[in-house]
């Protein structure tokens, strides 16, 4: 619809604003196109536009947007830097082919990439979502396309499969690493402005140790939860911390890669069966409604949360426009879609 039809489609709201703003920002600091502290400010600046900005888009609660500020402003006052050259907004092209031997060709982009000392390929994409949608069991789901980056540059250059690690940085979080009293580290996963909150039972443990009487440890503990850092916490509690970024691995192997061939080829397999219906449309309409209580469906689906789909289904009042050409209506061929067909021309030949 949005690329072979040219229809103007919604594909914004504050979550795809906000998360590209992020995606700059990061890429721009690993680039070293600007440094810890003019990343900081690029974010700040940024939020400062969108809070003075009475046509932005909005998040759902105060409360969402509280904590999904608080987290990020964190993310980009601590986030970790990388000793490798980074390569962002990497072109990548897969060629897939169906049981019958059919090629399907995609063409993505890697969020960045870079090779370590060992010559390991690491892919990363960057995350502003919540980590509960990237449990065990949606996982797999939710790495096809990282998947799909790891087969076409596999192709590409011939890497192994195990010399490619594929991650997902999720930026809303922190890994917390805390020792225990046998000297052994652990790690847990927690929201960026809430970690040292999170400790606050292992701090009640470990202050008394220290001879911090228990009305003291409180206040202090209190105190450091406030500024979400252990500041005023005796040193020595403090060397017993630590946080880094919080990365999901994806798990790949040859195997793994075969079998998402199978499944993604088995899906462009059924769509090109829908396409083929003669009354599509009814069709998705029975099969796939329009779900006024599903989050993806109000906020999300670029098609259900389009003003053509919402004119279409009386939830807003038609748009009043002048006489305009096809083009300006459904979007026709603009410079961004030229440049497309050039990339996939070049990646093709």
């Amino acid at each position: 619809m949005l690329y072979i039809e040219k229809r103007r489609i919604n594909t914004d709201n504050v979550y795809t604003i906000f998360g590209s703003e992020c995606h700059e920002i990061i890429q721009d600091y690993l680039a070293k196109k600007i440094d810890r502290a003019e990343m900081s400010k690029s974010w700040a600046s940024f939020v400062e536009r969108w809070e003075d900005d009475p046509t932005s888009f909005q998040f759902d609660t105060k409360k969402i947007e509280s904590g999904y500020l608080d987290n990020l402003t964190h993310y980009f006052k601590h986030t970790e830097g990388l000793n490798y050259p980074v390569r962002n907004e990497k072109p990548v092209i897969a060629k897939l082919h169906d049981k019958d031997g059919k090629l399907l060709v995609f063409v993505g982009y890697v969020d960045s990439e870079y090779t370590d000392e060992d010559g390991n390929l690491h892919l990363i994409d960057f995350k502003t979502s919540s980590k509960t949608t990237f449990t065990p069991k949606n996982l797999p789901k939710k790495s096809m396309q990282l998947l799909l980056y790891a087969i076409a540059e596999h192709q590409r250059t011939g890497i192994p499969y195990d010399k490619i690690k594929c991650k997902f940085d999720m930026q809303k979080y922190c890994t917390v690493h805390y020792q225990l009293e046998s000297g052994k580290w652990k790690t847990s996963a927690q929201e960026r402005s809430q970690w040292v909150t999170k400790m606050a039972n292992k701090l009640k443990t470990k202050l008394p140790k220290v001879d911090i009487d228990p009305i003291t440890a409180e206040e202090m503990i209190k105190t450091a939860s406030d500024f979400n850092n252990m500041d005023n916490l005796p040193e020595s509690i403090q060397k017993q911390f630590f946080i880094t970024n919080y990365y999901i691995e994806v798990k790949i192997s040859e195997e793994t890669c075969d079998k998402l061939e199978k499944k993604i080829t088995g899906y462009c397999n059924d769509i090109y069966d829908l396409e083929s219906k003669e009354d599509i449309k009814t069709y998705l309409e029975i099969n796939y409604p329009y779900d006024p209580d599903n989050f993806y469906c109000k906020k999300l689906c670029a098609y259900h949360s389009s003003r053509e789909f919402k004119e279409e289904n009386g939830m807003i009042e038609p748009e009043v426009t002048e006489s305009l050409e096809v083009n300006d209506i459904f979007g026709g061929e603009d410079e961004s879609s030229t440049n497309d067909d050039d990339l996939l021309n070049l990646l093709l030949n």
